[in-house]
């Protein structure tokens, strides 16, 4: 593929990602029913979420510390130059905590929180990723939401996409469950950065990545309750498949593939059902994750990390494009691309 194709690639997915949080922000721990009925019906832009006490006091436009994570994380793995170790996802994760603190500690998940923190007092960062206390420990999203660069640095390279993608979360998510949802996402990624990528191959490679982050997860981690990602994710295909529509999409995977104890499967296959359902397209897969209901600014990033890669930078609606990079002037995506390009390039 020729650089600058695969420099657009690169560039779509990072800022997809962070239009489909911002987008989703608004509407984040609101119910499918719930959204179409406190804004009126479908939520297709940026919208005033001050409504929303997840999202009280954002600008219009704004991301999460999905967004933020996912820079942080990433600007870590190209300042390792291709040398990629768990002291470099720990350097990621702490610079997060120190230079963002509009979304931490007060945006943090649970798990982040405790991670952070152990962190921060020297404590073995395997060990921490391992950490019990609760069920949901290192089974929510923080790992798959903030995998992105995992699977850019390695085009069509799925075992390169789960080496990196297993190092970026065993210091926090390092549970079956945890390895899995990041693993797939790294995977589809991956299977999206090639010269005529087919959705096809990014849904059987997340489907890959789930089967070897649930294997090195049980190896490695802590076995915890919940759905295996992969089971989440067929089931979402499958429903992707089967709806005549993206509206009918929307509420079948809220219904069946939706919330429960391990919310990363739930989350990671909602949004690879997205992708699916919309056959790729940036704008369909994107307000249906808006309007999908749970963690919709999670759902968004994750959706939008693969339908950016899939598509590029140049395939992204133009409004969205300048909105989003007006209002989140805290993160440089160009830079950031051209940073990670020549890793990529490599593969």
């Amino acid at each position: 593929m020729k650089k600058e194709i695969l420099l657009d690639r690169i560039l779509g997915s990072l800022t997809a990602a962070g239009i489909g949080d911002a987008l989703g922000a608004p509407t984040e721990g609101m119910s499918y029913a719930e959204i179409l009925k406190i804004y009126g019906g479908r939520v297709t832009d940026f919208i005033d979420g001050d409504i929303n006490p997840y999202f009280h006091h954002a600008r219009v436009g704004e991301v999460t510390d999905d967004t933020s994570q996912l820079y942080e994380m990433a600007l870590a793995l190209a300042e390792a130059g291709g040398d990629y170790k768990i002291e470099d996802a720990v350097r990621g994760l702490l610079n997060w905590a120190d230079r963002h603190p509009r979304y931490y500690p007060q945006s943090a998940g649970p798990t982040a929180r405790m991670a952070i923190e152990a962190l921060r007092n020297g404590e073995d960062p395997l060990a921490v990723g391992r950490g019990g206390g609760n069920p949901e420990r290192g089974s929510s999203n923080g790992a798959a939401m903030r995998i992105a660069a995992a699977g850019l640095v390695h085009p069509g390279d799925l075992e390169g996409a789960v080496r990196d993608a297993v190092t970026m979360t065993g210091i926090s998510h390092g549970t079956q469950i945890g390895y899995a949802s990041a693993c797939a996402v790294a995977c589809a990624i991956a299977a999206a950065l090639v010269e005529r990528p087919d959705i096809y191959d990014i849904l059987h490679a997340a489907l890959y990545g789930a089967k070897e982050g649930d294997r090195i997860g049980r190896e490695r981690g802590r076995v915890v309750p919940g759905t295996t990602v992969q089971h989440k994710l067929e089931k979402a295909i499958s429903i992707a498949y089967d709806a005549t529509a993206m509206e009918e999409a929307e509420a079948r995977l809220n219904d069946a593939v939706g919330g429960d104890s391990s919310a990363a499967a739930s989350a990671v296959a909602v949004a690879i059902g997205l992708f699916a359902a919309a056959d790729g397209d940036p704008v369909k897969t994107l307000v249906g994750a808006a309007n999908v209901g749970a963690d919709t600014d999670t759902i968004g990033c994750i959706a939008g990390m693969i339908t950016g890669a899939f598509c590029g930078y140049a395939a992204l609606p133009k409004h969205w494009v300048e909105t989003f990079e007006r209002v989140n002037t805290d993160f440089d995506m160009k830079k950031l691309a051209d940073l990670l390009l020549p890793l990529s390039a490599k593969e």
